[in-house]
């Protein structure tokens, strides 16, 4: 069973929902949410309305084991599954219940390289979600996730978002940066912190917004054998139509199709993961 915080001001207002370290091995979340715990606990934090729900750690045996998961992609099954069969739809179950309690979520995340830009997702937008988006501290949002998914059918896609628009709430995953950055952690907790403020939890004033820049997603590549990226590329690296940006081990090569951005590329992907996305500015 996940372990949850629950911190109810006894007042009406937003129920939100905050999760961290739905992938295993992404420690920014967890970092930040401890932390605000403790100055909740400590009464540094004030709630003044609503309900606050915060989830540290929602893959549990992936996150003692410093993995990403232990059966499969826990955002990619995030639905309520009649007969688990998989450590992670056993998760979903558990995950499902409270997405279905809240209002708003805002799902922590971190990425796989060094360096990496912060960035958020909008999958369904909204007023709420366009809320919350606006006082995160990220210059880039991600817009097409569902649709690629849906044209291109490859894999399965029950994120957290989809599950809260097909529960009728709004919500955003967070991408904080490097896994193990220091940085990723403040921008983790600025993001809770920011949110709490914008939707009246606590009292103050959302700070430091800063203009963002919508990138559209346009495929994902999944990588079907033993292979190699072209270079260290790190997300939001520009590229050119024609650039080599991957080779199997077979010798087959894997071009970009146009001028853009390669995003979250993955220079561990295994066989049957997402290896790299393409997107534009929208």
């Amino acid at each position: 069973m996940i372990e949850k915080f629950v911190f109810d001001s006894g007042k009406e207002g937003t129920k939100l929902l905050v999760l961290g370290a739905i992938h295993g091995n992404e420690v920014a979340g967890p970092n930040a949410l401890r932390q605000i715990i403790k100055e909740i606990e400590d009464k540094k934090i004030n709630m003044t309305n609503g309900r606050l729900t915060l989830v540290p750690v929602c893959n549990v045996e992936a996150n003692k084991k410093d993995v990403r998961q232990i059966d499969e992609n826990l955002n990619r099954v995030m639905r309520e599954h009649q007969n688990p069969s998989t450590y992670e739809q056993k998760l979903a179950n558990e995950i499902c219940l409270l997405i279905k309690d809240c209002d708003i979520l805002l799902d922590l995340h971190s990425t796989h390289c060094k360096g990496d830009e912060p960035f958020a997702f909008c999958d369904y937008p909204d007023e709420n979600n366009l809320k919350l988006i606006e006082g995160l501290d990220v210059k880039y949002v991600l817009k097409g996730w569902p649709q690629i998914y849906d044209a291109q059918g490859e894999i399965e896609d029950f994120s957290t978002e989809r599950a809260a628009k097909n529960y009728n709430k709004s919500a955003t995953t967070l991408e904080c940066g490097y896994h193990k950055e220091a940085g990723a952690k403040d921008v983790a907790y600025n993001a809770v912190v920011n949110t709490l403020k914008g939707f009246g939890l606590i009292d103050g004033v959302v700070s430091n917004k800063i203009e963002k820049t919508s990138i559209l997603m346009k495929e994902y590549v999944v990588k079907k054998k033993e292979g190699r990226l072209t270079k260290n590329y790190k997300h939001l690296d520009r590229i050119y139509k024609g650039e080599k940006i991957a080779q199997y081990d077979d010798g087959q090569e894997l071009f970009a199709v146009d001028d853009g951005y390669i995003l979250l590329p993955n220079l561990e992907a295994e066989i049957g993961a997402e290896w790299y996305y393409f997107g534009v500015k929208e």
